[in-house]
């Protein structure tokens, strides 16, 4: 599903709101409040999620979260008359020196659906649901601590990471990079989260995803997309090499091998983008 808003009409009379999830293999709509009004003060650009697959789910709220700042806003699919709500929160401080960084409010950047709920990182050993019910005034935040028990190789020092919900299960996919060069891939870890433990949950690695395929966006987040139904090799990982800078390069990461493959997907050097190239996945 995409969250579109068509152009208004040119009188402005028109009682319908602008804003609906749509399907664009189906053409299917369903009508979402109005983004535009500005007491509502929506940036045009956010990420998007939903909280449950289905989105005539009763329970299934779309979510959109400011890039820069930590606020959201929400509202009910079934429940769409009741409007967007704003919650502004506070996850604390980024983890950098006030020598090298004055102290500023970390936001919720690695995100993913899963079971109802909104899971994000706050760090590789915290993380967080988020319940958007209904039934509830406001979203409420469970932290939770994480145990994750392969370390990379000491000269990878950085890297990006992504979440994942892939056939009832959460994935983490971890790319790293050799020093600060992110041109320079190091390896690609992909975990599983088990919740198994009464006392903490873990992420266990894993050589093994099913027969799917993930596909990973610029802007931390990420899809699972059946492999073998649209004749795809299983077990990989797609993402663009445009780490740093735009460019042609799209990275297909093999778990059984444990390999990398570069292929050039145009010729076109001099190609000016308006955004870097993203993923549209169909309906599992």
């Amino acid at each position: 599903m995409l969250l579109a808003e068509k152009d208004h009409d040119d009188d402005g009379t028109s009682p319908s709101s602008p804003a609906c999830l749509w399907n664009p293999l189906t053409g299917e709509r369903l009508p979402l409040p109005n983004i535009g009004l500005e007491e509502h003060e929506i940036p045009r650009f956010c990420k998007c999620f939903l909280t449950h697959k289905d989105p005539s789910h009763p329970g299934c709220a779309v979510v959109l979260f400011h890039l820069a700042t930590p606020v959201l806003w929400y509202c009910h699919v079934a429940h769409g008359g009741d409007g967007w709500r704003r919650h502004a929160y506070d996850i604390g401080n980024y983890p950098i020196p006030e020598a090298y960084r004055r102290p500023t409010k970390a936001i919720i950047s690695i995100i993913a659906s899963f079971q109802g709920k909104l899971y994000f990182m706050k760090s590789p050993t915290e993380m967080c649901a988020v319940d958007f019910s209904p039934a509830r005034a406001q979203p409420t935040f469970q932290f939770f601590d994480v145990h994750r028990s392969a370390r990379y190789p000491q000269a990878m020092s950085s890297g990006r990471d992504w979440l994942v919900e892939s056939q009832d299960q959460l994935f983490l996919v971890s790319v790293r990079f050799i020093g600060f060069d992110p041109d320079n891939i190091g390896a690609t870890c992909v975990y599983r989260m088990d919740f198994s433990s009464s006392k903490r949950a873990r992420w266990i690695s894993v050589r093994d995803i099913g027969d799917v395929v993930f596909l990973l966006e610029d802007a931390n987040v990420a899809a699972s997309c059946p492999a073998s139904a649209l004749g795809l090799k299983a077990n990989q990982i797609y993402f663009m090499k445009n780490m740093w800078e735009d460019d042609a390069n799209m990275c297909v990461f093999d778990l059984e091998s444990n390999s990398h493959e570069i292929t050039r997907v145009h010729q076109h050097d001099d190609l000016l983008l308006r955004r870097k190239p993203f993923w549209i996945v169909p309906p599992n």
